[in-house]
């Protein structure tokens, strides 16, 4: 039956992209990131992708670890809908609030930001037996927090 209505794996994994990509959207429309200045835009966008991230740890990992890098329609489906949400949503028009950012590697900067939240998804389970704490909604009142200000007072700060 499942296969009758997706018609394979790679459409049951295209489907779980879709429905994960447009939750993403949804929590970056609702809080309406594109009308705010670039610190709040980045930490809207911070706090809405750990949200959907726990919100749906599973489908995270189906998209990140069980995507074959020979299906490059999947692959490319992936950057696709990435790309989107970061420069229509977050970045907008590029770099938009970046003055001073000759010389900034986006390329390693953006990355570095992602995995940090990435990592934290896919690690998680081994989180607390390394440093004792517990993972639970207090945790994650905070964490996008320190996250962000890593991000802009860390990196960033170079563009002031």
């Amino acid at each position: 039956m499942i296969n009758y209505h997706f018609g394979s794996k790679n459409g049951i994994l295209e489907e779980i992209m879709e429905i994960f990509f447009s939750q993403m959207n949804e929590y970056l429309d609702k809080e309406h990131v594109k009308e705010k200045d670039l610190e709040i835009r980045l930490r809207l966008a911070i706090k809405s992708l750990i949200n959907a991230l726990r919100k749906n740890e599973k489908m995270f990992k189906i998209i990140m670890l069980h995507i074959p890098e020979e299906n490059t329609k999947l692959v490319n489906l992936r950057a696709k809908k990435l790309k989107e949400i970061i420069f229509k949503k977050i970045w907008i028009d590029d770099f938009k609030g970046f003055e001073n950012s000759e010389g900034i590697r986006y390329d390693i900067i953006g990355p570095a930001l992602s995995g940090i939240i990435f990592s934290h998804f896919l690690l998680k389970d081994l989180i607390p037996q390394i440093t004792n704490s517990n993972i639970d909604n207090e945790f994650y009142e905070v964490y996008p927090d320190y996250i962000a200000d890593i991000y802009l007072y860390g990196v960033l700060k170079k563009l002031k």
